[in-house]
């Protein structure tokens, strides 16, 4: 049983106001009551803070934001599953597993408004870029294991659009052409040698590749096609952005339509494995701060956060939560007659990497901003370790307002910056920069997929795919790479 957090008292949906738990200690550790716990414990403690940033995609809130299926959390009730998150994670795996039975119990736990985590918070993106680690992958996992991990990147990506263009989704998903864009000599010759053995696989293990077609530019040929002016070279490929809160609660509101119960404002604090199953299937409780649930099965969709509700996956240190930093921009001399602003882009080796761009299309609300995600080499502490998203990083979200003249150049951007909004986000790493997925060892009916490396939108669908074929039948799906599984987590020291 994980330890948990007891005498959980409902004393309010709204945490910030009132929210009686005990803090979370490891286990054999005397455990204290509190009254209220605040913003800074709440962030302490690795759970969500109640008063986040708002994001840009966030306005106009959506009309589920702030959903109770039913108005009182249905305690008494034992459900198939119980999925805690609302993001592209718990949303897919809640459409995934209706879409199989739609007769199905799920309960869906969201600690704050629905898709409100990481997956309303990112940049933008549906980019399937960790291509360019395939040689990487190769070297470590093996030529079979590396093309599953690049194969279902794409196909992530692939599948992201189908779902989109299937639901009639209006989310601002656009396919666009995106880059790779380089500064420095060294690193774009490295990226080209890497784009040189992609294209070998491609054509020497056709069925076993993600189709993207992939173009290379150099010098002049990449400033002209690309139309930045310092760039040394560029390397172009399929790709798509969209308001990401609008598609996950498109998402959800499938799922609804199948009978989900979502509860948002309700925090999970705790999770307990039952001694003996109950005589409705009942293998776990998860204490809220809204009462207990009871499911037969408990699904972790909870990213950055899954640390402070499984101490015991927190305290192997391989979930590394992080904050993210994004501001929405405006250059003043946009114009839509420009094919600059009619792609996306992320480049790694100016100003030390981890550098995005989106940009909202014609038509679209919003049309010309530009979605500017990076910066956290700005921060002495990379941003790690951080659960707190009410907090904007200011010297990163200086960087971020004025990056964009910088690299798009005068006569691209223009004379001003109009600065939209400014927010943060709470993603997660690993070492090996994959995802955890499946089922956690030694306590059954408790399952993952967390996680995603700042990478949801090219891993979390599919993820969430093979999680469900592992929940029904017991097994991964052939397809999906053994380097995903969350059992890596706890193998060092065995």
């Amino acid at each position: 049983m994980l330890s948990s957090l007891i005498d959980v008292l409902a004393a309010s949906a709204l945490v910030s106001n009132a929210l009686a738990s005990t803090i979370p200690t490891r286990r054999g550790l005397q455990e204290s009551k509190r009254e209220i716990i605040n913003r800074t414990e709440l962030s302490a403690l690795g759970f969500p803070v109640p008063d986040p940033t708002e994001s840009y995609w966030q306005v106009p809130e959506h009309r589920i934001a702030n959903l109770h299926t039913t108005e009182e959390l249905p305690t008494n009730e034992t459900f198939d599953y119980v999925i805690v998150g609302s993001g592209i994670s718990g949303a897919a795996i809640a459409y995934k597993l209706l879409n199989r039975d739609p007769n199905l119990s799920i309960l869906m736990l969201e600690a704050r408004k629905a898709a409100s985590g990481a997956s309303g918070r990112n940049g933008g993106h549906v980019r399937p870029g960790d291509w360019s680690s395939i040689v990487e992958w190769v070297d470590l996992y093996g030529e079979d294991e590396a093309l599953k991990i690049q194969k279902l990147e794409q196909e992530c990506v692939d599948d992201m659009v189908d779902f989109v263009q299937s639901h009639n989704v209006s989310s601002g998903f656009h396919e666009v052409e995106s880059a790779d864009l380089f500064w420095t000599k060294e690193a774009f010759e490295k990226a080209v040698k890497v784009w040189e053995y992609q294209q070998e696989l491609d054509q020497r293990r056709p069925e076993d590749v993600g189709k993207n077609k992939r173009t290379v530019y150099t010098g002049q040929a990449a400033r002209d096609h690309w139309g930045w002016p310092e760039i040394l070279g560029a390397i172009t490929f399929r790709s798509a952005t969209q308001n990401p809160y609008l598609t996950v609660c498109a998402m959800l509101e499938q799922s609804l339509s199948k009978g989900l119960n979502l509860q948002t404002n309700t925090m999970a604090l705790s999770l307990s494995q039952l001694s003996t199953t109950t005589s409705e299937g009942a293998k776990w409780e998860v204490q809220t701060d809204r009462g207990t649930v009871q499911g037969k099965n408990v699904v972790l969709a909870t990213n950055g956060f899954t640390n402070a509700l499984h101490p015991g996956i927190g305290s192997t240190k391989f979930l590394a939560p992080g904050r993210s930093q994004a501001s929405a921009v405006h250059p003043s001399a946009y114009s839509a007659n420009n094919s600059v602003w009619s792609r996306s882009a992320s480049y790694g080796d100016r100003d030390t990497g981890g550098n995005y761009i989106v940009v909202r299309a014609p038509g679209d609300p919003g049309e010309g901003d530009v979605i500017y995600g990076g910066g956290q080499m700005f921060s002495p502490t990379r941003e790690r370790n951080i659960t707190d998203d009410s907090v904007i990083n200011e010297d990163i979200a200086l960087h971020l307002h004025r990056v964009g003249r910088q690299v798009y150049g005068y006569e691209n951007w223009g004379e001003t910056t109009d600065v939209l909004k400014d927010w943060t986000g709470i993603t997660c790493y690993t070492e090996d920069g994959f995802p955890a997925v499946g089922a956690m060892p030694g306590e059954d009916g408790l399952w993952a997929s967390v996680c995603m490396n700042g990478h949801g939108m090219a891993w979390a669908f599919r993820s969430a795919e093979a999680l469900v074929e592992m929940m029904v039948s017991g097994e991964a799906p052939e397809w999906f790479p053994e380097a995903f599984d969350v059992k890596r987590a706890f193998a060092e020291g065995e």
